[in-house]
């Protein structure tokens, strides 16, 4: 086995003790790189990802869960899926279709995959080359910070009372980038909690130190989600559709460019995500380094 597979201690998880099984035998490297394939394969089939998303997902998932062990595919996982889930759940409710108003459609893309798991693949492999807990409260902010968005967004999004924008409290088009509500931001720290307690089932030991890792992560997590909003509310694109009177985040609608009603046009809802993404992972580290 490869002397950078399965570093994380082993807790008495679920995880750890499977950890021990599958990486104890030689061809647990080929039944890893099997399995990844299989996650992918499947969520490019249900439509969740396009072609190009299934290879990022694939790399994405495969480098932290050989690094760190199944704690790490289990997390990926959690996000992944109820993601996906709140997704297709809130296009029922709703009655209205956001992807109108949204740059890409419902299948996520491979920039849409590294703007979410990029900095968790980078944590891990910061971990390899040195084993410690804030490299592993840096992968748990990432992923969480991606959860919590997640759930900001796709529960938000059904809430009955109409979003502000996070930086002027006006009222704003629900779907927006910068629109928050008491549902949203409930939902997102929701998603931030359940990933930093599947990183403390799965990576720490029960110990009080590990509360405080734990409660990094999930702090870290909704503050990345936070600044999500900021950003997207600032500096990210929008556009005004004059024909639909409506703004979005689409700089050509039927074949017409539309102009720049405010933020940059470089800017868009992939790069406000990975930003935030790679902030959030900072922060969680640091926040680490500084407290324990």
């Amino acid at each position: 086995m490869s002397a950078y597979a399965n570093l994380v201690p082993a807790t008495g998880s679920l995880a750890s003790y499977f950890n021990t099984f599958f990486f104890s035998f030689p061809f647990a490297f080929w039944a890893l790189v099997l399995i990844m394939l299989i996650v992918a394969a499947s969520s490019y089939i249900a439509r969740q990802l396009t072609l190009g998303g299934a290879v990022a997902a694939f790399l994405v998932g495969f480098g932290p869960t050989w690094i760190l062990g199944f704690g790490a595919l289990a997390t990926l996982l959690l996000f992944f899926v109820a993601a996906g889930v709140l997704g297709r759940l809130a296009k029922r409710v709703i009655s209205f279709d956001v992807m109108k108003i949204h740059k890409k459609g419902g299948r996520r893309d491979a920039a849409q995959v590294y703007a979410n798991g990029l900095m968790a693949l980078v944590s891990a492999l910061l971990y390899a080359y040195n084993p410690s807990l804030p490299f592993l409260v840096m992968f748990g902010s990432a992923v969480g910070e991606a959860a919590s968005d997640t759930f900001a967004s796709e529960v938000g999004i059904l809430s009955k009372t109409k979003p502000v924008s996070i930086i002027t409290g006006r009222p704003m088009t629900p779907g927006l980038s910068g629109a928050i509500s008491p549902l949203g931001l409930a939902s997102g720290l929701v998603g931030a909690v359940l990933i930093a307690l599947c990183v403390w089932g799965c990576f720490l030991p029960m110990k009080s130190a590990s509360v405080i890792a734990a409660s990094i992560i999930a702090l870290s997590s909704f503050a990345g989600c936070l600044l999500d909003s900021v950003l997207g509310a600032t500096v990210q694109a929008h556009y005004y559709d004059e024909v639909n009177d409506r703004i979005t985040e689409r700089p050509v609608v039927d074949g017409r460019v539309l102009p720049l009603e405010r933020g940059l046009r470089w800017v868009d809802n992939d790069m406000v995500n990975l930003v935030s993404n790679v902030a959030s992972a900072i922060l969680g580290m640091s926040l680490t380094l500084i407290i324990t």
